[in-house]
């Protein structure tokens, strides 16, 4: 095997492409593989121009690049090459497409071309600029070839410009013909019996919040996480008043960890935002595909995350090699990745250097998109019966392909890393690593701050669930509409609705026979679909008071209704068996809804005479019947097939009280 790496910095991209490629024949003077890539930025004609002087255009794959790898270390704006002439130890076969319907189609059209391996193979595979799907284009090479290691990525296009720049967009690879938009272009290359293969691949984000779930999307595109809006659920840590370019850069730094299950649960799955409709009200991930109903967990980047997550990916990758030696590494990162590392995309390298060894030749880019696979050893990618064999489209990884041949690669000329100019000062260089250093712990107190603000903001949540469940719905409402006005106190208010008192007979002999617990479970019981009932009606329970519940309705017919339900329950409930039943007193007119108690332990509830006459209408009223006042009759007469009238002497009242009792079976 030879191998040959060339690294070109000319101004122009021709001769930059042209330099690179001379530095790499040296070594490799009849090439039967070519990879390049060529900075986002330049002209990607020129730089292909350049290339096809010296190299087979038949032979040529590649991307445009954010940021270039090789042993000089990670470049911008350059061009890089690497050779291979496998000396017959290799068998290599290239295919291309153009720009097929779908996705799908690219990958099927590949695979024809390609022709299915006869043995033990692993293929490279560029294409342009992304759009989410490219894992139906892997599922069609799948088809085709069988669950395959594939190692490559997508073009890049001008990063730096933002995802809402046309630049963004603008990526290619390097087709055989001319750098190319649309379409793809792979490489099947046949491995020898004593070729080892092996791969790794991490993202080094952490998990800040717990998993949540998307209710609402359409495809990759969502609307809603927990029933909340999902730019919402984004100001809780970029801040409330977060919006425009700040909000489209900033969630960039939050991606989701899509949760995986059954034999890989634990581990996940990147989705990266890259489109932000703040009119819309919408963000849209990469890489595509329904997102209705799964879960996910928030992740956040840092950069020295990054930085450990490219660690793991190398060490995986060189593990799963065995005992044999890596001989090569090919390396691919994310673009978003290189913008977060930003002056430490050589500290990334050099943590993979670590675990490679400093002899192992890397060679790579930053790119749009990564094609990897999700296992490492070779056995585990190819094996049909694991359900994450073959390779996967990914985005914000960092991915390794490591490669052990029958002989030591012969010629292995590479650029080495320019010397440090003796004219730098030392001040100078302290002073940057003293900056660097203030970054870190500056990002490390923002991803702690970020994390406690959402624990924090999750433990009120539960609090307020468990708070909510103890207080009247329309006390909770008015609460939150108060404090959002800047106001912390319930005002005294006049209220004008009905009031409904509801006891279980049977109750009190019933918890001189059974345990506490079976008290409180039968109690529930009838307590749970009665509340329900109440809340149906448009009520709402104030209270409940021992075995009573007191309730409040705005409108006397709504109590009745609610009143008859009840009974209708607790009649079914009787012919199963249950030994309870109930009384139902209802009155309506005005009440006092005001603040009892201390300024240490308040409750806002109802007072006055119509509250008093509803209580005095329920102990009143016959086991299994509601007693109402005749002004709540009034108003739902029609509900009653016939109702019995009965004149009450009551407590607090010098005159009789006219009611109307009836029974479930007296509804209309």
């Amino acid at each position: 095997m030879k191998l040959g790496i060339g690294l070109g910095r000319d101004a122009d991209p021709a001769k930059a492409a042209t330099q690179a490629a001379r530095q790499a024949l040296r070594s490799v003077p009849k090439p039967k593989l070519a990879l390049a890539f060529g900075g986002a930025l330049l002209d990607q004609r020129r730089v292909y121009q350049g290339l096809r002087e010296l190299l087979p255009a038949d032979r040529l794959l590649g991307a445009s690049s954010y940021a270039e790898i090789t042993p000089a270390g990670v470049t911008k704006g350059s061009v890089a090459v690497l050779l291979m002439d496998p000396e017959g130890e290799l068998n290599l076969r290239f295919a291309q497409t153009d720009d097929p319907p779908d996705q799908k189609a690219t990958g099927l059209a590949l695979a024809r071309e390609l022709g299915r391996p006869s043995g033990r193979a692993f293929g490279l595979l560029f294409a342009g600029a992304a759009n989410g799907r490219e894992n139906q284009m892997l599922a069609g090479l799948a088809e085709g070839l069988g669950p395959l290691p594939l190692f490559g990525g997508m073009g890049c296009g001008d990063y730096d410009a933002g995802m809402q720049d046309p630049a963004f967009t603008r990526a290619f690879h390097y087709s055989g013909r001319a750098p190319q938009a649309g379409g793809a272009r792979a490489a099947l290359v046949e491995l020898g019996k004593d070729t080892g293969a092996a791969f790794g691949f991490d993202y080094g984000w952490k998990t800040v919040a717990p998993p949540v779930l998307i209710t609402r999307a359409e495809g990759g595109k969502v609307f809603e996480i927990e029933g909340k809006p999902v730019l919402d659920y984004y100001r809780q840590f970029l801040g409330r008043d977060a919006a425009g370019d700040f909000f489209r850069l900033m969630i960039q730094r939050f991606g989701f960890a899509l949760l995986l299950e059954g034999a890989y649960a634990g581990r996940s799955l990147v989705k990266l935002p890259v489109a932000c409709d703040l009119e819309g009200g919408s963000v849209t991930y990469y890489p595509f595909e329904d997102l209705q109903g799964r879960r996910v967990q928030l992740i956040q980047s840092s950069r020295q995350s990054l930085l450990e997550g490219a660690r793991r990916a190398a060490r995986e990758c060189r593990r799963s090699l065995g005992e044999k030696r890596a001989d090569l590494a090919l390396m691919v990162s994310c673009c978003t990745r290189s913008a977060i590392l930003h002056s430490r995309m050589e500290t990334e390298l050099d943590a993979v250097r670590e675990e490679f060894g400093p002899s192992v030749p890397i060679f790579g880019a930053y790119s749009g998109g990564e094609f990897l696979p999700f296992l490492s050893r070779y056995e585990d990618v190819t094996d049909c019966a694991n359900l994450m064999s073959g390779s996967f489209y990914h985005a914000t990884t960092v991915g390794f392909a490591a490669f052990s041949f029958a002989k030591p690669p012969r010629a292995v000329a590479a650029p080495r890393r320019p010397a440090a100019k003796a004219a730098d000062p030392e001040a100078l260089r302290a002073l940057l690593d003293a900056s660097e250093r203030t970054l870190d712990t500056s990002e490390a107190f923002l991803a702690n701050l970020s994390r406690k603000s959402y624990e924090d903001g999750e433990l009120l949540r539960k609090q307020n669930e468990v708070i909510h469940r103890y207080t009247p719905h329309e006390v909770w409402r008015e609460v939150g509409e108060h404090v959002g006005r800047g106001v912390y106190e319930l005002e005294d208010a006049v209220f004008n609705g009905a009031f409904l008192f509801m006891d279980v007979k049977g109750f009190t002999t019933f918890s001189e026979g059974h345990t506490p617990p079976q008290v409180v479970a039968a109690l529930n019981n009838i307590f749970d679909p009665s509340t329900r009932l109440i809340y149906e009606c448009g009520g709402d329970v104030d209270k409940f008071i021992g075995d009573c519940i007191f309730a409040v309705f705005p409108r006397p017919r709504d109590a009745a209704q609610a009143g008859l339900k009840i009974l209708e329950l607790l009649a079914k409930a009787a012919t199963e068996g249950s030994p309870f039943t109930v009384r139902i007193g209802i009155n309506s007119g005005r009440a006092v809804r005001a603040n009892v108690g201390s300024s240490s332990r308040r409750e806002y509830t109802f007072i006055g005479d119509a509250v008093n006459l509803a209580q005095r209408l329920e102990s009143n009223a016959a086991p299994g019947h509601l007693l109402m006042a005749e002004g709540v009759y009034e108003q739902a007469r029609d509900l009653f097939g016939a109702a019995e009238r009965r004149q009450l002497s009551v407590k607090g009242r010098a005159a009789p009280v006219t009611a109307y009792e009836v029974g479930c079976s007296q509804a209309s």
